[in-house]
């Protein structure tokens, strides 16, 4: 019995030894992990600060204006060039495809005239009922 207990006491003890070796080992490489990310943002966050002020550079009224000389041609805008709104030719309209839709009749609103006048450039809306809706 006590020749037993020995042998099983040995061999978890060379388990959780075994254990507790690889465990040791696993936490190393992610600590070698952990310290290969850190690096790595750390360059990425360089990086940005770069492109930043590279960027800020860039942006310059002087750098932005030589860019848009170069590759925006802009001409001078002659006076026959220019149109009035009503000279401008818009697309006919179906007023059936943009009709409002008017609301259902509700018998239990009131659908009197509003009697006071609007003030400023607004108009407010009526609905008068004309005819029975059935």
């Amino acid at each position: 019995m006590k020749l037993n207990l020995t042998v099983l006491t040995l061999v978890l003890f060379a388990a959780v030894s075994y254990g507790l070796y690889q465990l040791s080992y696993e936490v190393q490489e992610l600590e070698k992990d952990l310290k290969s990310l850190n690096v790595n943002i750390a360059e990425n966050k360089e990086s940005i600060r770069i492109l930043k002020a590279e960027w800020t550079y860039q942006n310059r009224p002087d750098v932005l204006q030589a860019l848009a000389s170069k590759y925006l041609p802009l001409l001078l805008i002659a006076p026959y060039q220019v149109a009035s709104v009503g000279e401008v030719p818009y697309p006919p309209v179906d007023p059936e495809q943009y009709s409002v839709p008017v609301p259902r009749y509700n018998p239990h609103r009131d659908y009197s005239p509003v009697d006071r006048a609007p003030t400023g450039p607004v108009q407010l809306a009526t609905f008068t009922r004309t005819g029975s809706l059935q």
